[in-house]
């Protein structure tokens, strides 16, 4: 497991590189999808904080305060994150979650935030159980992401047959 900073720069330095960069919404979703899978892939937490259900959806809240000097915009530089939080040393993070990392940005990179954050919030998503109007700090428990994860892949496996 890692602080979701470590795997939220990862992210974002990702974008920077490949001029594709991301904003926080964005951010925020890829590092749920990230998660899910990983709990899914691997049965271990890929981030150690845990998930709150806010009105744009699941949220770690400190990459929201590590990245909300962005606003709605486009992460284009690490400058302040890593004078917020230091700079992660990515060659730490073991090959399991390298790769659950390079399976999301491949799959999640060219979809926005705003369409990332609808999906969140479909129907018996974890987010939709533990939501509370105007209260941001309700946990979303990895066992619901696990089973939600679990059956979505599952359902995708089944179209994919099918097709």
């Amino acid at each position: 497991m890692y602080p979701a900073t470590t795997i939220a720069y990862a992210f974002i330095k990702r974008g920077i590189d490949e001029c594709n960069p991301i904003n926080q919404m964005k951010l925020q979703k890829m590092l749920y999808f990230a998660h899910g899978y990983h709990l899914i892939l691997y049965k271990k937490p890929l981030i150690k904080e845990i998930f709150q259900a806010w009105k744009y959806g699941p949220v770690i809240p400190s990459v929201y305060h590590s990245c909300k000097i962005y606003g709605s915009g486009d992460i284009i530089d690490t400058s302040y994150f890593i004078s917020i939080n230091g700079e992660p040393n990515l060659k730490l993070i073991d090959s399991e979650s390298l790769n659950t990392i390079n399976i999301t940005w491949e799959i999640l990179k060219d979809i926005s935030g705003l369409a990332l954050s609808s999906w969140t919030h479909t129907e018996g998503s974890p987010w939709i159980k533990h939501y509370i109007e105007g209260v941001n700090d309700i946990p979303i428990p990895n066992k619901d992401i696990e089973e939600y994860f679990s059956s979505f892949l599952k359902k995708s496996e089944t179209t994919d047959a099918t097709a």
